[in-house]
């Protein structure tokens, strides 16, 4: 079946990218679902929002343990791993705090984006669908969303009633890591009342690969190229630091490190998690409730968390805490290995409603409260254990939108945004002081559709305020803008140019790290709080100013038939890009870098070209290529390599086959301190067969292969790529039952 192709709009929050496409067997009312993530009412068929979007069966047969296993090989999109038990995505070369993550469009108030070892608190296997949006985002999502945004959408609170009762029991097992892995969800109907629950669980052993985890050959190349690189910086003009580059590879190997082969030490993980949701239900709208608990443990691969910044702590400070010290007398040189704990509740409230007349034609109303913790266990090797930090957030996440009817080929919405969050850390790496963060934003979004073309202008007020508690807050406003023009090359094309202005507000890491919250400065070097995620003392800044990008993106979208393509190019000038920058200074051995701000320009390209080769067939080829460099001079660090790939696909009434095979080129465009990573080819496979047994009931047996090659995986973008290569050769099969 083909995608039918439609004139085209764009939301101007987003800028331009072109739809990736789906694949051939993807069901017709899947393609004409609302784009959720969109603030106007339109399919993916007819948008080009710089969108992905992963729903129905291509998102069963790509869905990994995290969010960036579940998207790497999107075009565009990477994946930033720390260790097999976290994977942020990677959009444009973007992360952490520029990539917002959101569950049904509110945040997910988490910790994630103050550590790369801290994993996102939504999981993927419980999607209906995953949207991710590319390019500047805050029209929409606030300015953490500067890099782009992924939505992960589920049908916790229903909108609509369910004719039949839909029960679903999924069972499978991988090989890679001994995982077993089940899930459970039912949709239902009691008279006007819509129910749903779901939940899984999921228990793996170590993950195995193909050779030795540890790079110690790359660590001690590592550690000299570091050792000349801060030589270099103390012979330079240290008049200006933005010269220098950010910290990227992980560099611990003062101690031994405990190698291991044939598989990653720590790696194995267990999670469950479950939620119960309803609504009531009327022609008029709705209007629902809906709770969760997710349980997340998993572990740290051996050598990634050091405690050099630790070592001179009983010297400085005897008299701090002598009861704990003398109860884990010496444990920063016993500690055996790491591991956190998850636990995060999240109460939603969702509500529409349908105007019969008027000016405005809906109006939309979300609510999340989270409830946040873990805790960083530091296992001893005399069989001891304590929490060495534990991190908590509580935060509200609320959105509201008001879409008003068509008049004179105007339609648009508008809406509000309220956020507030608490933040604390306490233990040995807590290195930021308690916060309370809010935020309050205003946005409007007009389009006028004429016969060629389509119009789009919208706008973005935010305030950001961070309060330390101390008297040191921050407090500023953000101003974002865009528009675009889509124009259509006769019945098969369109061309499309776009240009967004977005700001980001400083986040609390970056502002508060090691500051003393009463002087509003940094804390005297003798109380710095090491950070072992990163082996740095990372010092904030409470002067920074916000973030301002720049972007302007242009795309070309056909569809003839047997034949379709999608290519999109960008140009992002990001202002006072701020980088966690080293100073070539040292500290209790380790090295100390700051906050700084230096200008930065991301630019790359995007595409894919789908060909219907016979019946029920397709043959498609994608890639994407990224560049990053400070205006300066020098490479952003951790910046993904190009890739390119093909992929078959056949079906048929019940069976489907994908090959995929994935070019990951070398990475050799670094930062100063960082090496070049070696490039790897990707070949998966995933097949499954349908048994009907009897009415409606659906019995599907699938089998999916990653990396059957066996191939060593060093993810460039991950800190940890000499310590903790990707998973080696996998197969996960399984048994999907439905009535």
């Amino acid at each position: 079946m083909k995608l039918p192709f439609k004139r085209s709009k764009i939301s101007l929050c987003v800028g331009l990218v072109l739809t990736t496409g789906y694949q051939a067997n993807a069901a017709e009312d899947e393609i004409e679902e609302i784009l959720v993530s969109s603030a106007l009412p339109e399919t993916v068929a007819d948008t080009v929002h710089p969108v992905t979007v992963l729903s129905g069966d291509e998102l069963r047969q790509k869905v990994g343990n995290t969010l960036g296993a579940t998207l790497a090989n999107e075009p565009g999109i990477n994946i930033n791993s720390y260790g097999t038990g976290v994977g942020q995505p990677i959009i444009r070369g973007q992360t952490g705090n520029r990539v917002s993550v959101l569950q049904n469009s509110v945040g997910v108030s988490d910790v994630s984006a103050q550590s790369p070892d801290h994993a996102n608190a939504v999981e993927p296997i419980l999607a209906d669908r995953i949207e991710v949006l590319r390019g500047p985002s805050t029209l929409l999502y606030g300015s953490g969303a500067i890099g782009g945004i992924v939505n992960v959408i589920d049908n916790r609170i229903p909108s609509e009633l369910v004719e039949e009762t839909n029960f679903i029991v999924q069972q499978s097992h991988n090989t890679v890591n001994n995982e077993d892995k089940t899930v459970v969800r039912l949709d239902t109907s009691v008279g006007d009342f819509g129910l749903h629950f779901d939940g899984f669980k999921r228990k793996n052993d170590n993950v195995d690969i193909d050779g030795w985890a540890i790079d110690e050959m790359a660590l001690e190349q590592l550690e000299e190229h570091m050792h000349e690189a801060i030589e270099a910086l103390h012979d330079d003009d240290h008049d200006d630091h933005d010269d220098h580059d950010d910290h990227d590879d992980h560099d611990d190997h003062d101690e031994e490190d405990p190698n291991t082969y044939g598989y990653i030490g720590n790696s194995d993980a267990e999670s469950s998690g479950a939620t119960g949701g309803f609504s009531y239900v009327t022609d008029r709208g709705f209007i629902g409730f809906s709770v969760s608990q997710l349980d997340n443990e998993y572990g740290l691969p051996p050598g990634t968390h050091s405690h050099a910044g630790h070592e001179d702590e009983d010297d400085h400070d005897e008299d701090h805490d002598e009861d704990h010290d003398d109860e884990h007398e010496g444990h920063h040189e016993e500690v055996e290995f790491i591991r956190l704990d998850i636990d995060s509740r999240r109460y939603d409230a969702k509500g529409g409603y349908n105007f019969d007349g008027g000016f405005f034609e809906t109006f939309t109303a979300d609510i999340a409260q989270t409830d946040y913790e873990h805790g960083e266990i530091e296992y001893f090797e005399d069989g001891g254990q304590h929490v060495g930090t534990l991190y908590e957030s509580e935060g509200t996440n609320s959105r509201f939108v008001l879409n008003h009817r068509h008049m004179g080929g105007w339609s648009g919405a508008w809406g509000a945004q309220i956020n507030d969050s608490e933040f604390s850390a306490t233990g040995e790496e807590a290195f930021i002081g308690k916060t309370d963060t809010n935020s309050v934003g205003f946005f409007a979004v007009e389009q006028y559709e004429s016969e060629n073309y389509t119009l789009e202008f919208g706008a973005r007020f935010e305030n950001n305020d961070v309060d330390n508690g101390r008297g040191c807050d921050f407090d500023d406003s953000a101003m974002s803008f865009s528009g675009s023009v889509i124009y259509d090359l006769g019945a098969s094309a369109n061309f499309i140019i776009g240009a967004a202005r977005s700001e980001r507000a400083p986040t609390v890491e970056e502002l508060y790290s090691n500051v003393d919250n009463g002087a509003c400065g940094l804390k005297d070097d003798h109380d710095y709080v090491f950070h072992a995620a990163t082996n740095l003392i990372e010092l904030g800044n409470v002067d920074l100013d916000n973030e301002t990008s720049n972007n302007i993106e242009l795309g070309y979208r056909i569809d003839q038939g047997v034949m379709s393509a999608s290519f999109s190019a960008y140009y992002n000038e990001i202002d006072d890009y701020i980088a966690l920058t080293l100073t070539g200074e040292e500290h209790m051995e380790a090295p100390v870098a700051a906050y700084m701000q230096k200008d930065a320009t991301f630019k790359g390209l995007e595409g894919r070209v789908s060909f219907d080769i016979m019946d029920g067939g397709e043959l498609s080829f994608f890639g994407d290529v990224v560049d990053a460099d400070f205006d300066t001079g020098g490479n952003v660090p951790r910046i993904p390599a190009n890739k390119i790939g093909a992929e078959f696909g056949m079906f048929g009434d019940n069976w489907t086959t994908n090959l995929r095979v994935t070019r990951v080129d070398n990475q050799d465009d670094v930062s100063r301190f960082e090496l070049e990573t070696d490039g790897y080819t990707l070949l998966s496979l995933y097949a499954d067969y349908d048994i009907q047994i009897r009415g409606d009931s659906d019995l599907k047996v699938f089998l999916r292969g990653e990396n059957l090659m066996d191939e060593e995986v060093r993810n460039h973008a991950s800190m940890l790529k000499n310590f903790a290569p990707e998973p080696g050769r996998s197969i996960q099969f399984g048994i999907r039952y439905e009535f």
